[in-house]
Parts: structure tokens; sequence; C-alpha cells
């Protein structure tokens, strides 16, 4: 009888083992995949000038990005925009309502949702004017 519980014991000790050891390796490759940046997200800078509202797209990547839609409260983009590799560009945004978009800003509720293409991959973001 105490053999059988020996056998036991080593056998849920050896699975125990296995496992932890299984974890640890999961979880190095986890931190290893999420540690690599393969993309660093464009830089968006919006300003105002008059009724309009730009954004300031720089994109240092080696790609062009293809800015698909931008969008917000009261806010849009009409056509998409390709901005080429390392250079920066300002795109005008249509405002549909701008005391309603003024009211926002004001009450820091200005936030744009942005869908971005490269490199065959959508890329969705959000930013906060």
């Amino acid at each position: 009888m105490k053999t059988v519980g020996l056998v036991v014991f080593i056998i849920v000790l050896a699975i125990e083992l296995a496992f932890t050891n299984a974890l640890n390796v999961l979880n190095q490759g986890i931190s290893q995949i999420s540690d690599i940046n393969i993309f660093n997200q464009p830089k968006f800078a919006f300003f105002t000038h008059g009724k309009e509202l730009e954004v300031c797209v720089n994109n240092t990547e080696n790609f062009p990005i293809i800015i698909c839609v931008i969008k917000g409260k009261e806010i849009i983009l009409c056509n998409p925009q390709t901005i080429p590799s390392l250079t920066a560009r300002n795109i005008t945004l249509i405002i549909s309502n701008y005391h309603e978009f003024e009211t926002n800003l004001r009450n820091e509720d200005c936030v744009v949702f942005i869908k971005l293409h490269f490199l065959n991959v959508t890329f969705c973001t959000s930013e906060k004017i």
C-alpha cells in the first residue's frame, strides 16, 4: 500500500512539474511576442484653423500608410488618404456641425476613431483631441 502511495505521489509531482514548466515556457513566449514592436503608430496632431479641423499625420515608417477612415462626433474624412513613407501630411477633415464640435472640444468629449491600412493589415485606433 505504501508503494502505491509513493508511486502516485511521484506521478502527481512529475505532472505538476511538467505543467509548471509548460506554463513558464508559454509565458516566456507570450512576453517575447508582446515585446516585438515592428510598427510605430503614426503620430497624429489635430489643430483647428477657423472653422476647419486639420490633422497632421507623421508617417515614420519605410512604407506608405493609407488613412481609410477618421470619424468622430461631427467629424469625418471624406476620402481615404495615402501618407507616403517618411513624410508628414496635413489632412483637412469635414466638420458637419461646427457649434456642436466646439461644444465637444470644450467639454473634452472629442474622440476620433481612425482606421489605417498598411502592408495588407488594417489597424484601428482612437485619439482624443
